[in-house]
């Protein structure tokens, strides 16, 4: 059997190889992060509570007006429990309303619309009012609130 050598030189060679090598090496880190992208990491959320009055202070038909570190909510007695909604208007950041007559909220600026479930049903608000849970314990509610 006969080999057939083919004249390489050795800077053709050692380029080659690091170009092997690097194309490797950059298409192994493209492949490593797509997986990664595709598969993130989760991060536990933790959840903190703020007393925010007694169950007492909210009407049985009514919503009650606060303000928490410059946030302003609306809680809401809902038929189950109780929720809390921002008053601020998802379109500008107004300040919204509640209309106790017609039941929902309104805000003032372009004449958004929300239903009693923060739900946006007419005027240019884009999305729901941001929602809150809150939690009764014993007497008192606390609104449930994200840590990051």
């Amino acid at each position: 059997m006969k080999v057939i050598h083919d004249n390489i030189s050795r800077r053709r060679f050692l380029s080659s190889g690091f170009m092997t090598f690097g194309l490797g090496f950059g298409m192994g880190t493209l492949l490593l992060r797509f997986f990664q992208f595709l598969t993130p990491v989760r991060k536990e959320r933790r959840f903190e509570e703020i007393l925010i009055g007694t169950v007492s202070e909210i009407p049985e038909d009514g919503v009650k007006a606060i303000e928490i570190a410059d946030n302003k909510l609306f809680i809401l007695r809902e038929e189950d429990g109780f929720v809390a909604f921002s008053r601020r208007c998802t379109d500008l950041g107004c300040l919204v309303n509640w209309d106790g007559a017609k039941r929902r909220f309104v805000c003032p600026c372009h004449k958004g619309i929300y239903d009693i479930k923060g739900k946006n049903i007419a005027g240019p608000p884009p999305r729901p009012l941001e929602r809150f849970p809150v939690v009764v314990k014993g007497k008192n509610m606390y609104l449930r609130v994200s840590v990051a």
